[in-house]
């Protein structure tokens, strides 16, 4: 308590907070029993660097900025990356007998003695002091590292030809592949995809070698080229792993496997597929449990959250997400469940596969190998007695017909169907046979939606729109009723202002240039450390929510093309997926180039 008392009255005598800022600190933490640097940093109060160099100063333990300097190899190499990611250090400096080490907290012991151990008798080690950002930085940077090392560490290894060993099957034993040089390079590449946050391995044979790519950030990037021999045995390894038939490489197999790395539990869906140079492996990474997923996470705001949440809340009724693949419907539709999971009521989910597992929601996984559709397996659930069923996706005439009678007879009905705009999931229902007087009297709200990177807000800088740009804007938002786009950027820059905290707020208020016309600013991310120079860290969901009104619902019951309910839905207050892009673009969440790359999907 002293410590941290003394934390607070350097930060105030360094004029970095004030004494209204020492009661809110003090009153939160009596509130919430958090620690007083996580409560500043919450606040936005101060930085870590800052708490960092405070501390230091308090206690005279030398601060050292890691992204200032160059860390040998040698040195970040002497101890294993998992000791370093447990004990939040990093090595930086060698010497004879002694090792410079920085750490997060520099007070633990126990941390010190274990590393300790890394080095020989008598080798000292001096305590450094560092932020979070700065450790998180240089160990990600390593994961890539260890993982490319590793992988040519195991590619040394391989002495018995694959192509030799790859013929007889039964060589690939759990236990020979267990220790074997594959196994080492299947595990660095899932320790990798863990750690730069990759939601698919794609590992791909090629005339000459095997190509490794991840999908970061919906993006796809190459990692790693393998050669080609090396093929057969990775595929086997992951077979072994996934329970799949190793000897089987003419046809598609399917399979899954969990794995933990750290304090991270991931369920791992594997997709094998035969190509013209060989079985081409596709994984997805799924973090079991429903972790921090909300509804207000997602991006989903203002008017399109309000009629969403609305329909949510009815007795019955259908509400769907709509989208391509990879455009986030499964995490819509699981922190809807989330929203709305009572003990009061019962809800139960059909999945193909269970990728998000809810507490307290009854979840079905379909597989079809056994005859368990959607079809057969909404049937069996109605018998069930749910409030609330969740399908997974409807793919034909009879999950469509079942969903609307399940809606009739007094069942809320979520489910996601594959169209790219909220309007064009009524014609494609339609067209699976459901009569329109049914659909125009179960049919709720209608929700579309993509995924565009987030910038990176460590990196993100403003900088003015050409007048061109400007021009389109206003034209897309034009079609938004009373829309004036400098009033409405100075309201929302005010807002965010009022919000803040005295946290610098990212976005820049419009601007009158030097020839009197308005300057908009937009927003890209540079590129650095944390984003790994792409610019971009995470995504957000752009939306367009259609609420079925009464005037849609006669539409609808007359056959009415897309196009039409459409722009009634817009006159009635509907913000397109496009719109509400672009306002996330002058907000600085995302860039106009993403909007438009994910809007062509």
């Amino acid at each position: 308590m002293a410590a941290a008392t003394s934390l607070l009255r350097h930060l105030q005598n360094k004029g970095l907070i004030t004494d209204s800022d020492i009661s809110k600190v003090v009153l939160e933490k009596s509130r919430t029993q958090k620690p007083e640097e996580v409560i500043l940093l919450e606040l936005g109060l101060v930085t870590e660097s800052d708490i960092a160099k405070s501390k230091s100063e308090i206690f005279g333990i030398p601060f050292v900025d890691l992204k200032e300097i160059s860390i040998p190899e040698s040195v970040l190499a002497e101890v294993n990356i998992d000791g370093l990611s447990k004990y939040r250090a990093v090595p930086f400096e060698r010497g004879n007998d002694f090792v410079k080490i920085a750490m997060q907290d520099p007070f633990d012991v126990q941390a010190t003695q274990a590393l300790q151990r890394n080095y020989p008798a008598g080798t000292r080690i001096q305590v450094y002091i560092t932020t979070k950002e700065a450790i998180n930085s240089v160990l990600d940077r390593r994961v890539g590292d260890v993982m490319s090392s590793e992988v040519s560490e195991a590619l040394e290894d391989v002495e018995v030809p694959v192509t030799e060993i790859s013929e007889d099957p039964n060589l690939f034993s759990s236990s020979n592949l267990s220790s074997a040089p594959v196994a080492r390079i299947v595990n660095s590449m899932l320790q990798y995809a863990v750690t730069s946050k990759a939601s698919d391995i794609h590992i791909e044979p090629m005339e000459k070698r095997v190509r490794v790519r991840f999908r970061i950030h919906g993006v796809m990037t190459e990692r790693l080229s393998l050669p080609k021999t090396l093929a057969p045995a990775i595929v086997s390894r992951i077979k072994i792993l996934s329970n799949l038939k190793i000897d089987e490489r003419r046809l598609p197999q399917d399979g899954r496997f969990p794995i933990k790395i750290e304090d991270t539990k991931i369920d791992l869906r594997v997709s094998i597929m035969p190509t013209v140079h060989g079985e081409k492996v596709v994984m997805r990474l799924l973090e079991s449990g429903a972790g921090d997923i909300t509804l207000e996470t997602t991006g989903l705001r203002g008017n399109a959250y309000k009629v969403f949440v609305d329909a949510l809340s009815v007795t019955n009724g259908i509400s769907l997400v709509t989208g391509p693949t990879g455009s986030g419907k499964t995490r819509t539709l699981a922190s809807s469940l989330i929203k709305i999971n009572d003990p009061k009521v019962n809800i139960i989910s059909l999945e193909d596969p269970v990728e998000i597992r809810i507490p307290g929601v009854t979840q079905v996984q379909i597989n079809p190998d056994i005859g368990l559709t959607f079809a057969n397996g909404l049937r069996s659930v109605l018998r069930q007695d749910p409030d609330i069923v969740m399908v997974g996706e409807i793919r034909d005439e009879e999950t469509a017909q079942l969903a609307v009678q399940a809606s009739l007879t007094g069942h809320l009905v979520l489910s996601t169907l594959h169209t790219n705009s909220a309007a064009a999931a009524i014609p494609r229902l339609l067209d699976m046979g459901v009569e329109s007087y049914l659909l125009a009297s179960t049919l709720r709200c209608i929700v579309a939606q993509r995924l565009p990177r987030r910038i990176c807000t460590d990196c993100i800088e403003a900088y003015p729109a050409p007048p061109e740009v400007v021009r389109n804007i206003q034209q897309v938002l034009g079609e938004k009723q009373k829309f004036d786009l400098v009033p409405y950027l100075q309201r929302v820059y005010e807002s965010k202002r009022a919000s803040a905290n005295g946290e610098q707020v990212i976005m820049r208020p419009p601007e009158i240039g030097a020839d009197g016309e308005p300057v908009i600013y937009l927003y890209r991310g540079k590129g650095c450390d944390k984003c790994g120079g792409m610019g971009y860290s995470g995504r957000v969901g752009i939306f367009e929510v259609l609420d079925v009104s009464e005037k849609i619902s006669r539409m609808i019951m007359d056959n009415v093309s897309a196009d039409e309910i459409r722009d009634v839905a817009v006159e009635e207050g509907m913000l397109t997926m496009l719109q509400d892009g672009y306002l996330k673009a002058l907000e600085g969440i995302t860039t106009l180039e993403e909007v438009l790359r994910v809007s062509k999907e």
